[in-house]
């Protein structure tokens, strides 16, 4: 009976397999690799977000500043984009938010990409410029 089982789960291998490669490939697709000096414009808004990675190496200081375009509206008021920057363990433990969160600096740790990500509530037209000095 085992023997038969497992044959039966033998042509899902392949499959999964597949799956996890394509979630992979999303993943990677959607996050837009950049280099220093980089300005990006984007539109976003409801439940997604904007991905970004650059590279940064140990004694760097990176700085992220994010602006957008005021639009009002009736039913939900101003629109806000904010970002926040993450080094593959989470949020970065290190540098400092200035400008009433619309700016971020710090000075690099470790050698590593550093992923930075847009959200907006509920939408909005953003530009991002991000420097690895």
């Amino acid at each position: 009976m085992r023997m038969k089982l497992k044959q039966a789960f033998l042509p899902l291998i392949p499959l999964t397999t597949l799956l996890l490669a394509a979630d992979i490939a999303w993943a990677q697709e959607y996050t837009q690799r950049l280099r220093s000096p980089a300005t990006v414009r984007g539109l976003i808004g409801g439940e997604s977000h904007d991905s970004y990675v650059i590279s940064a190496r140990k004694g760097q200081t990176m700085t992220v500043q994010i602006s957008w375009r005021r639009e009002h509206d009736n039913e939900l008021g101003d629109n806000h984009a904010q970002f926040w920057v993450e080094d593959g363990n989470g949020y970065v433990k290190f540098g400092k938010e200035s400008n009433e969160g619309k700016r971020w600096s710090g000075k690099i740790p470790k050698t590593a990409n550093y992923y930075i990500y847009v959200i907006a509530h509920p939408w909005a037209h953003y530009t991002l410029r991000i420097t690895v000095k």
